[in-house]
């Protein structure tokens, strides 16, 4: 009787069921489907062992108990295989009927399964030296196609979702699927070719108890869930969390804690004040308690009131300020999601959540009340973000240019190109709709380059000076400004198009400043070449004179609202002009944007102010309309 293998096997799950219940609190959905397949395991183990007992005791061999034994062990290891499946489709991202086809067609083999190997016939061969026990017949045979089928839905499931499923858990998967085949191949060549030899091997149970304990180790310990700074559950775990409620429709709701991680740091340090933190949320006793990859807190209860959430949050405050010594404000924001209905799964949910985090300071309440209003806008962003990436994906890029007018030669000399995205519906997408993101993942360096090249070929395709035209104004966004080769490879682009650098002007913002020092090796480089620059939107940020100073710009652009100030207020009024002459001083032009009414117009051709740009004479334009309007307001 050879049961070693299984009683060792037997008791290294009974170790991990130790430890696993140590830790049950940070259980997740995949930990639990994990603790199913592995009851189902340890049964199977235990069948095996009772099995082979029945079959080496000579008075029970042929007996009822045995056969029964012999049967049920069958059966577990169909069940065991069943819950392998369920394991992977619990993180797999089939669509929802596939799942459920999926599911049930697994259910419904698995009954054929228990049906099958519990009526049809089991042999059993009893080799009184006790070399040579096995189980044979229609029974084994049935048991072991279907087995085979479930592992291999499973190993084509996991490939299929491989890509999106958590690494590791493939991984994981895959050394299961491998042990249990190579313990049942071990078995099966070695009690055939040497079992008369005296060498028998019974490996599966076994196999199955190392596959468990492999997945075990990189996955499904519940303490691998748990932050070991703050002991607060791990984005993983929110993660599966959101996940399992959303699938099972549960009513649950979450606030989502934001504070100013630096100043948070620079008072106690990083690790001190995130344990401090979560200390104090568990003295609210939440459900639940995780610490997202954002360094956001999540709490989990279900009792939450706006009035209660506002109390909550200001007690809280005190008691933090208060243990810990902190006389420093910290900013806070709470977002409160009471409805996961709102959402379409739980990664529209943790998107949400990274769009709150990062626009925040959009939020004017310290208590954010996600409602539907809250979440329609969110989704509008995320379909505009669709649309805008698309478009980019699919080149529906348009250039537009808007007139500017010379006070000086009283005609329209300039332009600026401003970028469009084309819609699949053929509707414009605006900057604002775009920029934004395309410079957090650099995608607005190709479209700079795009744009510059576009309104090169079209200097290169008209005639500048007989359409009276001076220059054309082209963007940089501080993430171009940031590009080292930025002067060679817009030289390449004029030069390929055989234009005059003349007819260029870039604009920079004063965002560009934080890259000053390539900023200005690039600009030195161009203007040797023969390019302008302007200094856009003067009077947005911390845009200063010495700024001004500091860059060899040859514009200065008022943006809107400040030229709407200049009208509105006398004390913006004074500054203006005292600005103006300091500017004009230092030998720049001035550029006025944003000019809508003639009111404002007459009074702007009194100043000292060179340029004039603003809807009063036109709005961006493509460039057949542009040429045609420049045509048809030439001076006369």
């Amino acid at each position: 009787m050879n049961i070693l293998l299984q009683v060792a096997g037997f008791f290294v799950m009974i170790v991990i069921f130790i430890f696993y219940f140590y830790d049950r609190d940070a259980a997740v959905k995949s930990n639990r489907l994990f603790l199913y397949q592995s009851i189902a395991i340890t049964i199977s183990i235990f069948l095996d062992i009772f099995s082979i007992v029945m079959f080496n005791t000579p008075e029970l061999t042929y007996s009822g108990l045995a056969y029964g034994s012999g049967k049920l062990y069958l059966v577990s290891c169909l069940t065991v295989a069943f819950f392998g499946l369920f394991y992977v489709l619990g993180d797999s991202y089939l669509s929802k009927k596939l799942y459920v086809i999926v599911k049930y067609a697994a259910i419904t083999l698995l009954v054929i399964g228990i049906i099958l190997s519990l009526s049809l016939r089991l042999d059993i061969t009893y080799d009184p030296d006790g070399l040579n026990d096995f189980t044979g017949g229609p029974s084994v045979i049935v048991t072991y196609i279907i087995t085979f089928i479930f592992m291999l839905s499973t190993l084509i499931i996991a490939i299929i979702n491989r890509k999106k499923m958590y690494k590791k858990r493939f991984i994981g998967v895959c050394i299961f699927l491998g042990t249990w085949t190579l313990g049942a191949s071990v078995q099966a060549v070695v009690n055939y070719f040497f079992s008369n030899s005296g060498v028998v091997i019974l490996s599966v149970s076994f196999a199955e108890t190392l596959g468990a304990l492999v997945i075990y180790i990189m996955l499904e310990n519940p303490a691998l869930n748990i932050d070991r700074v703050t002991n607060a559950l791990t984005h993983r775990a929110f993660e599966e969390y959101l996940e399992d409620c959303i699938k099972k429709k549960t009513k649950t709701e979450f606030v989502v804690v934001d504070y100013d991680s630096t100043i948070a740091s620079s008072i106690m340090g990083y690790n001190d004040f995130s344990k401090a933190f979560t200390d104090v949320l568990k003295e609210f006793k939440p459900r639940k308690v995780f610490k997202n990859d954002r360094d956001n807190f999540v709490i989990v209860r279900n009792d939450l009131t706006k009035e209660s959430l506002a109390s909550a949050i200001y007690h809280f405050k005190e008691m933090i300020y208060t243990r810990n010594n902190i006389k420093t404000e910290i900013p806070f924001k709470v977002m409160h999601f009471k409805d996961l209905s709102l959402f379409y799964d739980h990664e529209d949910i943790l998107d949400s959540i990274d769009y709150m985090v990062d626009n925040i300071s959009k939020y004017k309440n310290e208590v954010i009340d996600v409602n539907k209003d809250v979440v329609d806008k969110i989704h509008d962003k995320f379909l505009m973000d669709k649309k805008c990436d698309l478009a980019f994906l699919n080149k529906k890029i348009e250039v537009y240019l808007q007139p500017i007018y010379s006070n000086e030669d009283g005609a329209f000399t300039a332009a600026e190109a401003l970028v469009r995205l084309v819609d699949e519906d053929g509707s414009l997408i605006y900057p604002k709709s775009f920029v934004e993101e395309m410079e957090k993942d650099g995608r607005i360096i190709e479209l700079g380059k795009i744009v510059f090249e576009d309104i090169c070929k079209f200097i290169s395709e008209n005639d500048m000076e007989k359409l009276g035209l001076h220059y054309i104004e082209v963007n940089l966004s501080a993430i171009q400004c940031m590009q080292e080769n930025l002067a060679d490879t817009y030289i390449n682009i004029m030069e390929k198009y055989k234009i005059k650098p003349k007819y260029i002007n870039l604009e920079i913002t004063e965002t560009a400043k934080s890259t000053r020092n390539t900023l200005l090796k690039n600009m030195d480089i161009l203007k040797e070449y023969g390019v302008s620059f302007s200094l856009d939107d003067f009077g947005t940020g911390n845009s200063n004179l010495n700024y001004i100073v500091e860059m060899p710009v040859d514009i200065v652009k008022f943006d809107k609202d400040m030229v709407d100030s200049y009208f509105e207020d006398r004390i913006a009024l004074y500054v203006m002009n005292s600005t103006i002459n300091m500017i004009k001083g230092l030998g720049h032009k001035i550029v006025f944007e944003g000019i809508e009414e003639l009111e404002q117009l007459n009074q702007i051709q009194l100043m000292n102010v060179d340029y004039i740009q603003g809807y009063y004479y036109s709005k961006p334009i493509d460039k057949e309309s542009f040429i045609k309007f420049i045509i048809n307001n030439k001076k006369k």
